[in-house]
């Protein structure tokens, strides 16, 4: 049975491969849109593919037949982004206690807002905190209110709280710039914080926050 599975979309993937050095056997592998494709030609083994393939050709996305067990075959005109109709495939199909979503910065500017917009969809709600995106130098990871620790990332420098929505009464420990009892009327980037230690604390009571690690 899956417990984890991986998005790879059409956006930047450079240096994807190293992400996929050690697939486990209850790790799913998802292909979104060229995201199949790209897959494929660094020979790691794609599970489902899904998508409309409006950037493939046609020639390729035979192959992506050939060669993948399941492929779900969306119209071109549709409500949901690819991405969109993956996540919800998944979740839909899958008991999953994470999902790492790859090749979502990157390219178009409209593709990556809609990404993240995934954290205001009504489908998403529940599982919300269970989706992070990746490229090689960010982890994003969505928050509900509630009190966390939060471990330092392998080479990756700066931590950032991104507020989705309004805030109330966010605090942050051991990090750089420690805040406390923090409220916000709207939303807010909160750039470029550090941890003191291997490990920091963050707590809030109500709102969304998006917490950023990445590198330079």
């Amino acid at each position: 049975m899956y417990k984890k599975a991986f998005l790879v979309a059409g956006g930047d993937k450079d240096n994807l491969e190293a992400f996929f050095l050690n697939i486990h056997d209850d790790e799913l592998v998802v292909g979104v849109d060229e995201g199949a494709f790209y897959l494929l030609n660094k020979g790691i083994h794609v599970d489902i593919a899904v998508g409309d393939f409006d950037s493939i050709s046609k020639e390729q996305l035979s192959i992506l037949k050939e060669h993948i067990g399941k492929v779900v075959l969306l119209p071109s005109e549709k409500d949901l982004t690819d991405t969109e109709a993956a996540l919800e495939y998944v979740f839909h199909h899958y008991e999953l206690d994470e999902v790492k979503l790859f090749g979502v910065f990157g390219g178009r500017v409209d593709h990556m807002i809609s990404n993240l917009w995934i954290a205001f969809l009504p489908q998403f709600a529940k599982n919300i905190e269970k989706i992070s995106f990746f490229d090689k130098k960010n982890k994003l990871s969505f928050y509900k209110p509630g009190a966390y620790e939060l471990e330092k990332e392998e080479n990756k420098k700066y931590l950032s709280f991104i507020s989705m929505t309004a805030l109330v009464n966010l605090n942050l420990k051991q990090v750089k710039y420690p805040l406390e009892n923090s409220n916000y009327e709207h939303p807010v980037a909160l750039i470029s914080n550090e941890f003191k230690s291997q490990t920091m604390q963050f707590t809030f009571d109500e709102g969304l926050l998006a917490v950023i690690q990445s590198s330079d």
